[in-house]
C-alpha cells in the first residue's frame, strides 16, 4: 500500500461501520497557473470512511503548504492549503460520477490530488494591496515610487491622449 491507501475490508464485511484515519505523504506535480504544492511537501489527510449501501462514503480534510508567484509583483508567495470534501467510492471504475475501487483497498490518491489542486489559489497575491510593477520601468511599486518619467508612448497615438 502507498501513502494514500486504506484497507476497507472490515467495513465491507460489516464488522465495522466507521473507520477514522490519518494519512501523510506527498504527491508530485500538483499545480495551477501561478501556484503549486512542492513535490516534497507533506500532505496530511484526516478522514473518515463509512460503509453505505452503494459503497464507501469518505470524508476528507487535507492540510499542506503551497508556494507561488504573485501575479502583480512576481514576488514569492507561500501559504497553506486546507480543503474538505465528501466522496462516494463505488466498486468498479465508474469515474464519471464517483471514485472507484477494487477489492478491499481504497486508493485515495486521486481524491486527495483533486482536493489539493482545488485549494490552490489560481491568482496568488503576496498581499491584498500589492501595487505590482511599474508598467514602464518594471520597478516594484511596493518599495515606493519608481521615479521614472513613464513612457511617452507611440507618437502615432498622441492624438488620442488629447481626448
Amino acid at each position: 500500500m502507498h501513502d494514500f491507501e486504506i484497507s476497507v475490508s472490515n467495513l465491507l464485511k460489516g464488522s465495522e461501520r466507521v473507520y477514522d484515519f490519518v494519512l501523510q505523504g506527498s504527491i508530485p506535480d500538483l499545480f495551477v497557473t501561478s501556484s503549486r504544492i512542492p513535490d516534497d511537501a507533506l500532505i496530511r489527510v484526516d478522514g473518515r470512511a463509512e460503509a453505505v449501501g452503494e459503497g464507501v462514503f469518505v470524508s476528507l480534510e487535507v492540510h499542506t503548504r503551497y508556494v507561488g508567484e504573485c501575479v502583480r509583483c512576481l514576488g514569492g508567495v507561500t501559504g497553506e492549503v486546507v480543503g474538505q470534501s465528501r466522496e462516494l467510492f463505488v466498486e468498479g471504475d465508474d469515474a464519471e460520477e464517483h471514485y472507484g475501487f477494487r477489492g478491499e483497498t481504497l486508493d485515495l490518491r486521486a481524491a486527495v490530488s483533486d482536493l489539493c489542486v482545488l485549494g490552490l489559489p489560481p491568482v496568488p497575491l503576496c498581499r491584498d494591496d500589492c501595487k505590482g510593477l511599474c508598467q514602464f520601468c518594471g520597478a516594484d511599486l511596493n518599495e515606493g515610487p519608481c521615479g521614472c518619467s513613464g513612457d511617452s508612448g507611440d507618437p502615432r497615438w498622441a492624438a488620442l491622449d488629447q481626448l
